[in-house]
């Protein structure tokens, strides 16, 4: 089928069912652009969803969907500054703080990524990924994670205020 059909097709669908079938096709392209752990983590975590009647669980299992389909991947490309202003060391290597912060008081707790996971109710390879700076951790995720690990948050986070 050429674009062009597609869209006529699309065209003679009630408005409903376009918005339905954009949707759709919004989330097939977000899954198939996920890292393969990511997208095994989150069939994983929709076979869990269909086992399983409790609300509580439910809850659980849709934030760490959410929490899959939401990340992005750490990147960084060169500014080019005027003079001698270095990028300050805390913004370049946000990510590998905080991952090795949340490694440090996770083995201090004397925790295991699978425990950390289940506490903070995410994935234990999510885990994994922040932890090594693969991916950056989102507020909502540091949130979880701090409480699991019964610190706030800006005991992870340096741009944090500890107040």
């Amino acid at each position: 089928m050429t674009a062009k059909e597609t869209y006529e097709v699309l065209d003679n669908l009630p408005e409903e069912d376009q918005q339905f079938v954009l949707a759709l096709s919004v989330i097939m392209n977000r899954i198939n652009r996920l890292d393969p752990a990511d997208r095994d983590d989150l069939f994983a975590l929709m076979n869990e969803w269909q086992k399983t009647s409790d609300r509580e669980e439910r809850v659980k299992i849709k934030t760490a969907m959410l929490e899959i389909m939401t990340q992005g991947q750490v990147a960084s490309n060169p500014l080019a500054l005027a003079g001698d202003h270095p990028v300050h060391p805390m913004a370049s290597n946000w990510s590998r703080h905080v991952g090795a912060k949340i490694r440090k008081l996770r083995e201090e707790m004397g925790l295991t990524q699978t425990q950390l996971a289940e506490k903070a109710g995410l994935p234990q390879p999510h885990i994994s990924r922040i932890e090594t700076a693969t991916y950056t951790a989102t507020r909502k995720t540091l949130e979880k994670i701090a409480a699991a690990l019964g610190v706030p948050v800006g005991q992870l986070d340096p741009c944090e205020d500890l107040d």
